[in-house]
């Protein structure tokens, strides 16, 4: 057997500028004087530890403390709100009383240290999502915190009803947590067209993390933005050399397009394109939309393809029952209403797929 691999057309001559020569800012106009230091995302005031000492009593368990404030960020004390877009270090989401899953993270963790207790970032394969924030469209990661205690582990999420166990998860360090942070504050600068705000914090970034495939990718946004389209065609190439990273081949393939290089333009969608064709939750968004517009044969088509790819995920099964009775197979929508409540977690959630099947039954 012989297979063919590809290989993008030589249409142009590829950019030869250096990772240093990325990272310098000189294009920019920026100097060794722009640079930022690290962000103190961790530290904890004496306010914070008179909040602590309010509401975690001495003596208590680790358990226990973890429980305490927990209750003290989110409802009795703090009443933290979620906010997407707001990358907050713990000494400003305290006093703000907002920020995203990362502020949170930073949060929780620096109080249960103050505490005593052991408690690390941990970073979450959610599946992806975008959100809007003004003309960006922002794909969302996730973390969360992960505590050790003397006889078991506890998750600690923002959003625990959202969280699911069988999501791939691993510990990061805190150093590697505090490059995000400033990965996420210079797509929020880059949000408000603040290429200048933006670029020390990827600077930054890259300087702790520099095998991170999408802290290049978001580089290349910014020269692109700041109009320097051979740097951002390098950033977008490092990001692909370094993990494939298919938001860099997008992007890749507009930037072709806008520089009259069809063949390189075409060869980067396709690429692009093969990997949301193996990506289970870009097919099941997909299915989501022909179910929508009333194609329930496609939307069954997509999501046994997505189902293929990953077995585990309870709303395909439930999507794809939906579609069955759609198209008058009751059967099928039952045995995949059966299938979706085996894998879910939540008994709530259990209770409302054993509805369905209990309303089939008796229809």
């Amino acid at each position: 057997m012989s297979a063919c691999v590809a290989t993008p057309p030589v249409a142009r001559e590829l950019s030869s500028l250096s990772r240093a020569e990325l990272l310098s800012g000189k294009v920019l106009g920026l100097t060794a004087q722009d640079a930022i230091s690290a962000a103190p995302t961790l530290a904890v005031n004496d306010d914070m530890r008179a909040f602590l000492a309010q509401h975690v009593p001495e003596g208590v368990s680790d358990e226990r403390k973890v429980a305490l404030i927990l209750s003290a960020i989110l409802e009795s004390g703090l009443e933290l709100r979620y906010n997407n877009f707001r990358t907050l270090t713990a000494e400003e989401a305290f006093y703000q009383r907002e920020g995203n899953c990362l502020s949170f993270t930073n949060l929780f963790i620096a109080l249960a240290r103050e505490a005593g207790v052991r408690a690390n970032f941990q970073e979450v394969d959610v599946p992806p999502s975008w959100t809007v924030q003004g003309d960006t469209y922002v794909y969302n990661l996730h973390v969360n915190v992960l505590v050790n205690m003397a006889n078991r582990e506890q998750v600690i999420d923002f959003d625990i009803t959202s969280y699911n166990k069988r999501y791939h998860r691993r510990v990061i360090s805190d150093e590697t947590a505090l490059a995000q942070y400033h990965n996420n504050m210079a797509v929020y600068w880059l949000s408000e067209n603040e290429i200048e705000l933006a670029f020390p914090h990827l600077q930054f970034a890259l300087s702790v993390r520099p095998h991170t495939a999408y802290f290049w990718t978001n580089l290349g946004t910014l020269y692109r933005r700041g109009g320097k389209l051979e740097e951002a065609e390098a950033a977008f190439l490092v990001a692909v050399d370094i993990d494939n990273d298919p938001t860099a081949m997008s992007n890749l393939s507009r930037l072709y397009q806008q520089l009259g290089e069809p063949q390189l333009a075409q060869y980067y969608a396709d690429k692009t394109e093969l990997f949301r064709a193996r990506n289970p939750y870009y097919l099941f968004r997909l299915a989501e939309k022909a179910y929508a517009q009333k194609d329930y044969a496609q939307a069954e088509k997509l999501l046994e393809k997505a189902i293929r790819y990953r077995k585990d995920e309870h709303e395909f099964y439930r999507l794809l029952g939906l579609s069955h009775l759609q198209r008058g197979e009751k059967a099928k929508a039952q045995s995949r209403f059966k299938q979706a409540a085996e894998l879910v977690d939540e008994p709530s959630q259990r209770e409302r797929y054993n509805h369905k099947l209990h309303l089939l039954a008796d229809s």
